[in-house]
């Protein structure tokens, strides 16, 4: 079966396309059936100036860095 010189070099490239899509999809799935590694931080607002900061989930009274404003924070 004679194969055509179009057909020839467009197996020749979607071929390794394909395996690196293969490639790329397996290690997605891979990195997202990590386990999750729970974390000391929250992730906290504040009410003046709507800046968004981590804090250590002890801490009963964290301080805004941008404005130096006392923030009540709720823990869930």
């Amino acid at each position: 079966m004679p194969l055509n010189m179009a057909t020839f070099i467009g197996l020749c490239v979607m071929l390794p396309l394909a395996i690196l899509l293969g490639v790329w999809l397996c290690e997605e799935y891979m990195f997202r059936r990590r386990t999750f590694v729970p974390t000391t931080r929250v992730m906290v607002q504040c009410d003046i100036c709507l800046h968004q900061f981590f804090c250590e989930k002890d801490v009963r009274l964290p301080r805004c860095p941008q404005c130096g404003n006392l923030i009540r924070a709720t823990h869930v």
